[in-house]
C-alpha cells in the first residue's frame, strides 16, 4: 500500500543541465566594452562642452578661446574625469557581461583597448593640470575597468543564486 503513485511529482528536483560556457577569450566582448567606454565618453564630452559653453555666456569671445579656458578650468576637468571614469566602469561591466565568464580578464582587456585608443585619438593636454590629469586618468583607467568587471561578476553570482 505504500507504493508511490506514478502520477505524482518526483521527489528529486528535475531540471535541464545548464549549457556549457565556452571558456575561450572573447575579443568581441572586449571590443564592445571598449566601444561603450569611448562612445559614451565622447558623447558626454560633447554634452559637457556645450553645457559649460552655455554657462560661460555671451562674454566668451571666440570658440577656440572658450575651449582653451575650459581646458584650464579645474571644475570642468574634474567633472570630465569623473564622468569618463564612470564610463570606463560601464565599459568594463559591459565587456564582462557580454563575455559571461572570466569577468575581470575581459574587463581589463576592454580597459586596455579603450586606454590605447583614447590616447591615440585624443590629443594630449598641455594645460596647468596636465601632469595631475595624466596621472589620474591613465593611472585609474585600468582599475576602474576592473571595478566594472567586479560589478558584473557580483551581479552574475547573485543572479545564479536566485
Amino acid at each position: 500500500m505504500s507504493e508511490p503513485t506514478p502520477y505524482g511529482a518526483p521527489g528529486a528536483r528535475v531540471g535541464d543541465p545548464p549549457d556549457p560556457i565556452d571558456r575561450r577569450f572573447r575579443w568581441k566582448a572586449a571590443l564592445i566594452g571598449a566601444a561603450t567606454d569611448l562612445g559614451c565618453s565622447i558623447v558626454a564630452g560633447i554634452v559637457l562642452t556645450v553645457v559649460f559653453s552655455v554657462m560661460a555666456g555671451p562674454h566668451a569671445d571666440a570658440t577656440e578661446e572658450m575651449l582653451e579656458q575650459m581646458g584650464q578650468s579645474w571644475p570642468f576637468l574634474l567633472i570630465s574625469m569623473a564622468v569618463g571614469g564612470g564610463f570606463t566602469v560601464l565599459g568594463g561591466y559591459v565587456a564582462a557581461r557580454v563575455a559571461r565568464h572570466s569577468f575581470l580578464k575581459h574587463a581589463l582587456a576592454a580597459g586596455a583597448i579603450s586606454l590605447v585608443l583614447g590616447t591615440l585619438v585624443f590629443r594630449g593636454d598641455d594645460g596647468p593640470y596636465a601632469g595631475v590629469l595624466a596621472l589620474l586618468g591613465y593611472g585609474l583607467h585600468l582599475p576602474l575597468a576592473l571595478l566594472g568587471g567586479w560589478f558584473a561578476a557580483t551581479a552574475a553570482r547573485s543572479q545564479r543564486k536566485s
